[in-house]
């Protein structure tokens, strides 16, 4: 008698696993705001150039899709908190255009210097560590 109760409590709480797990499928590939990955391009149309990041004294690096943090953690070995509250990952921007995807808590000047964790980049950029 008890073995349909757990039987049924076994396949509810699979169904509602694989619920979870396709939601965050879903979210990986389409998240708000952000475009929907296209197919690869045909041989006919033009290659769009990899954008890059020059970071002084270390050379050029190809971006990553996000904030620049992901191509760049590894240079930036005071970059901690990860969301613009430490500046641990400030640098000066020297040429390029970034976006800003979040408003960072540390003061900065944001005409000169970017956190990587709060940018994504707008093309090519160079930037160097203060």
């Amino acid at each position: 008698m008890i073995a349909p109760i757990l039987i049924g409590l076994g396949l509810l709480c699979l169904g509602g696993s694989i619920a979870l797990t396709l939601t965050g499928i879903r979210y990986l590939l389409v998240r708000p705001g952000k475009a929907v990955v296209a197919p690869a391009a045909s041989a006919s149309a033009p290659a769009t150039p990899v954008a890059t990041v020059h970071l002084e004294g270390i050379g050029t690096l190809a971006l990553e899709a996000g904030v620049l943090l992901n191509t760049l953690w590894e240079h930036l070995p005071h970059a901690e908190c990860q969301s613009g509250e430490c500046g641990g990952c400030k640098m000066k921007l020297l040429e390029g255009k970034v976006h800003w995807i979040r408003d960072p808590v540390v003061e900065i000047n944001r005409q000169t210097h970017i956190l990587a964790c709060s940018c994504e980049a707008a093309g090519p950029i160079r930037c160097a560590t203060p």
